[in-house]
């Protein structure tokens, strides 16, 4: 994604050092842009809208009340808040999902809210796609649940394992990221990247 709204928000979310409120802020934009651009994507009809002074023809988005977006708590919370500010009448679901630490970095999801996905568009927003394997449980999930009329991954960074790994399991999902990047290191975190994106934003857990 060659946005360069986008691409300044990411130059800003990877500086080592960035606070909370900051990483917060700019996560949330690039939440909101990516919105912007995948609603050119949607569906369309011309209306005719009735005004003061006549009538004027316009634009209706016919998809936006079929959007589901997945929240893959907890580093996707500010991501899917920019997100809703353009699919604002979107319905949302929850998915509480931890990796270990150590390969092949299992996932264990403890937590799922998910409204049906029959022919619905399901936005899964995580900001980072590492090895791909919590994205992977959670596609899976899915579509044990429904058909949905189109899937979505929203990432800020992507590293090319995780998109590797995602289209071999699931080569009918299409993924929007703003960056790929090459490695995935021997702990899970994909390299330059940003570090954990749930620590930076909310705080390191007492545990870690």
């Amino acid at each position: 994604m060659l946005n360069i709204l986008v691409q300044d928000h990411i130059s800003k979310i990877r500086r080592s050092g960035i606070n909370s409120k900051d990483f917060r802020e700019n996560i949330m934009e690039i939440g909101r842009i990516m919105g912007y651009i995948l609603a050119d994507t949607l569906k369309k009809e011309k209306i005719n809208v009735q005004t003061p002074l006549g009538i004027s023809e316009c634009v209706r988005i016919k998809d936006k009340k079929d959007i589901i977006i997945i929240n893959v708590l907890r580093a996707a919370i500010p991501f899917v808040d920019g997100i809703l500010k353009v699919f604002n009448e979107s319905k949302c679901g929850v998915v509480g999902a931890w990796r270990e630490d150590i390969p092949p970095f299992k996932v264990n999801v403890n937590y799922s809210r998910i409204p049906l996905v029959n022919e619905k568009i399901v936005i899964i927003a995580d900001p980072m796609l590492a090895a791909g394997n919590t994205l992977k449980v959670i596609l899976d999930e899915i579509k044990n649940q429904g058909i949905p009329k189109r899937i979505i991954i929203f990432n800020a960074i992507a590293s090319k394992e995780g998109i590797e790994k995602i289209s071999k399991y699931h080569n009918d999902v299409e993924i929007y990221t703003c960056a790929i990047d090459n490695e995935v290191n021997s702990k899970g975190y994909i390299v330059p990247g940003l570090g954990d994106a749930g620590d930076i934003s909310f705080g390191k857990p007492y545990n870690k």
